[in-house]
C-alpha cells in the first residue's frame, strides 16, 4: 500500500535542490530532454532524516516523523515492509480458505458415500424375496 501526499514545501527547505543544481546547465530548450529525473526513496536513501521530507502535518509534537501504523506493525511481525506483510496475510487467508474448502469437500464426499451405502441397503432389502 502506497500513500502519496501532496503539499507545498518551503523553497529553502527543498531537500533535492542540490540534485537540481547538478544539472542546471541542461535547463535549456535544446538540452532539457537530457535532464535525469530525481528519484529517491526517502526511507531508504535518507534513513533517519524522514522528518525533513514529510508534510508538516505528519510530525509529532516533538518534531519527529510519525511512522504509519502498518509499517510499525510489519516490523513488529518481522516483515521488512508493509507490502510484504500484506502479501503474506493474503497468502495465509487464501491457504485458510483452500483448507476450509477441502474440509467441506471431504465432508460432502463422506455424506455421499453414506447415502450410497444406505441406498444399496434399501435396494438389497427390496430385491430379497420374502
Amino acid at each position: 500500500m502506497t500513500f502519496v501526499g501532496s503539499f507545498q514545501t518551503d523553497p529553502k527547505d527543498y531537500a533535492f535542490h542540490k540534485f537540481i543544481n547538478e544539472q542546471k546547465e541542461l535547463d535549456t530548450d535544446e538540452l532539457r530532454h537530457l535532464i535525469k529525473p530525481v528519484v529517491h526513496i526517502i526511507d531508504q536513501n535518507f534513513k533517519g532524516q524522514e522528518h525533513k521530507f514529510c508534510d508538516k502535518s505528519q510530525l509529532c509534537p516533538l518534531g519527529k516523523y510519525r511512522r504509519p501504523k502498518h509499517v510499525i506493525e510489519a516490523e513488529q511481525r518481522g516483515f521488512s515492509s508493509g507490502l510484504e506483510m500484506a502479501a503474506a496475510d493474503k497468502k495465509a487467508k487464501e491457504e485458510a480458505d483452500q483448507a476450509l474448502k477441502t474440509q467441506q469437500m471431504e465432508q460432502q464426499q463422506k455424506e455421499i458415500d453414506d447415502l450410497k451405502q444406505q441406498l444399496a441397503a434399501v435396494l438389497q432389502a427390496l430385491n430379497t424375496p420374502k
